[in-house]
């Protein structure tokens, strides 16, 4: 397999570090085959300002890298996989899973509180997120929510200049971009963190990278499927199935969070919140992958009565009939 291969990315620099480790991985798994990085501005990059509800979700990250695919100018596509959306365009699909890295949420903040509850009366929380948003506001009603877009740098930067409290962000590229950093850690220019794992439900595939192609591409699914983790494929397989059954994408707050377990296969937590908290569902459901255990949680869901949060235009049932139910912890 002496060919060479163009892989697609987005140009922010997590992206780029995401890229960097799928290449090196295959360069060094497959020495003879070429891989060359092909950075690509998407519409989420160009624009920073304005929510990712109004436009168009997070398919605005990956929309141009697909066009590019089905074009034939790159051969595969390196993404972080909660910016897929559940449903793919016609000839493409998730060739590799690589192993997940953490899936939690994390808080940053400019003193070294131990958790949520620590945080000062009225303290300011940075994130453009309606699922982090629900449910701090479920948890701690006081905070003020700061909708805040950017890389990673970029919004560790407006603690200082948004006068915020802290941020909340995924651990994945944190540990990507500063592996070695602990509290206090001069890279994260002194900042904490703390680990928000059993307090925050994460989003679907948080955490995992995946590699996208053209479905016909045998050559490449072939090369992929040497660096395809089963455990982390089922798990993020299952949370994309919970947020299809629900029409889920980032316009209403979602959380979904699957893991394996020896003794019961897979265990998954899912919510759907109104966006300032006040309601919030939770469901747990246990199984296999072909028991299909993210739609079952959806039906679950659907049956407690969550339709008002998601689709309340159209929902015959109106939304102070719902009632509040405690989030569940991700284990």
């Amino acid at each position: 397999m002496g060919r060479e291969f163009r892989i697609g990315t987005r140009k922010s620099r997590l992206a780029l570090r995401q890229t960097e480790l799928i290449c090196n991985a295959l360069r060094e798994r497959f020495p003879n085959v070429t891989i060359t990085p092909r950075p690509i501005v998407t519409q989420g990059d160009r624009d920073l300002h304005s929510s990712l509800q109004t436009i168009g979700g997070k398919g605005v990250f990956v929309k141009e890298i697909e066009r590019e695919l089905l074009d034939g100018t790159i051969d595969f596509a390196a993404h972080s996989l909660k910016d897929v959306q559940p449903v793919l365009p016609d000839g493409l699909v998730l060739g590799c899973f690589p192993k997940r890295d953490s899936p939690f949420d994390c808080l940053i903040s400019p003193r070294p509180y131990a958790d949520l509850d620590d945080l000062p009366q009225g303290a300011r929380i940075g994130t453009n997120s309606l699922r982090r948003q629900a449910q701090l506001l479920h948890r701690r009603p006081d905070l003020e929510i700061v909708p805040i877009r950017g890389n990673i740098d970029s919004r560790l930067r407006k603690i200082e200049t948004e006068r915020l409290d802290g941020v909340i962000l995924a651990e994945a590229g944190l540990n990507r971009l500063y592996p070695e950093t602990g509290d206090g850690h001069p890279e994260l220019g002194g900042l904490y963190r703390v680990s928000l794992r059993g307090v925050l439900l994460p989003a679907a595939g948080q955490g995992a990278m995946v590699v996208e192609c053209r479905a016909d591409d045998m050559q490449t699914l072939e090369l992929l499927a040497a660096f395809d983790d089963p455990a982390t494929r089922d798990a993020v397989l299952t949370e994309r199935e919970f947020m299809t059954a629900l029409g889920g994408s980032c316009t209403f707050p979602i959380g979904a969070f699957a893991q394996t377990d020896d003794e019961d296969g897979l265990v998954f937590h899912g919510l759907v919140a109104s966006p300032d908290g006040t309601h919030l569902f939770t469901c747990n459901e246990t199984g296999t992958i072909d028991d299909h255990v993210g739609a079952s949680a959806a039906s679950a869901l659907i049956d407690q009565g969550v339709l008002p949060l998601i689709d309340p235009v159209n929902s015959v049932h109106p939304l102070n009939s719902v009632n509040s139910a405690v989030p569940a912890a991700s284990r």
